[in-house]
C-alpha cells in the first residue's frame, strides 16, 4: 500500500495543503484556501469594535476551514486511510492563547482582542518591546543588533506577555494559566 503524508502551512492570508508520497517524496496534491477573515487589522469580527493601530490578529475558524477545504482538495483521488501523518506550520511567531483544556481563548472570549492569535506583524506591544530591550541592554543581554524584542522573530514573547497581562481568567470556562510566560512581563 502506498503511504502519504499531508503538510499544512498556515500563512498570513491563506492556508496551503500539500500531499507527498512517502516512498519517494513526490508531491501528488496541493490546494490553497484563502482565509475568510484575512489578517484582522481594523475591526474585531465578533463585535465590530475598532482595533487600535498596529494590530494584526487571526481567526481560528479560518485555520479550521483550511482543514475542511484545502486538505480534502489536496487529497482528491487518494484513499485517506493511506495517510500516515500530518504536519502543520504557522507564520513566524504566531501563537494561540488557549484555555487549560486547549480551547482557543477567542472562542470563549470573542469580545476580547487579546484572546485571539497575534500575527507576526502585530506590533501593538512596542512599548513592552522597548522595555525588554532596555532591560536586556542594562543586563548585558542584548543581541548583535542591540535588541532582543524588536523583530517579528523575537516578538512572540512580548505578545504572550501582553496577552497574559490583558486577558484575565474567564468565568465562562476553564481557567487560563495563572502564571505569565517564563520571565518577567513587567507592567
Amino acid at each position: 500500500m502506498t503511504k502519504y503524508v499531508v503538510g499544512v502551512d498556515y500563512g498570513t492570508l491563506s492556508g496551503r495543503a500539500v500531499v507527498v508520497r512517502v516512498d519517494d517524496g513526490t508531491e501528488v496534491g496541493t490546494a490553497v484556501h484563502e482565509y475568510r477573515h484575512g489578517a484582522v487589522e481594523r475591526t474585531l469580527p465578533a463585535t465590530g469594535e475598532a482595533l487600535p493601530p498596529h494590530w494584526a490578529l487571526q481567526m481560528t475558524t479560518d485555520w479550521v476551514d483550511v482543514l475542511r477545504h484545502a486538505v480534502p482538495k489536496a487529497l482528491e483521488g487518494i484513499d485517506p486511510t493511506q495517510v500516515v501523518g500530518i504536519a502543520t506550520d504557522f507564520t513566524a511567531c504566531t501563537f494561540l492563547p488557549v484555555l487549560a483544556d486547549g480551547t482557543p481563548l477567542g472562542d470563549v472570549l470573542p469580545d476580547r482582542p487579546h484572546a485571539y492569535p497575534k500575527l507576526w506583524k502585530h506590533h501593538a506591544a512596542q512599548r513592552q518591546a522597548d522595555r525588554i530591550n532596555r532591560l536586556a541592554g542594562e543586563r548585558g543581554r542584548a543581541g548583535s543588533a542591540g535588541t532582543v524584542a524588536s523583530s517579528p522573530r523575537n516578538g512572540s514573547w512580548r505578545r504572550r506577555c501582553r496577552c497574559w497581562r490583558k486577558t484575565p481568567t474567564s468565568s465562562r470556562g476553564p481557567s487560563v494559566s495563572s502564571r505569565p510566560p517564563t520571565g518577567s512581563c513587567g507592567s
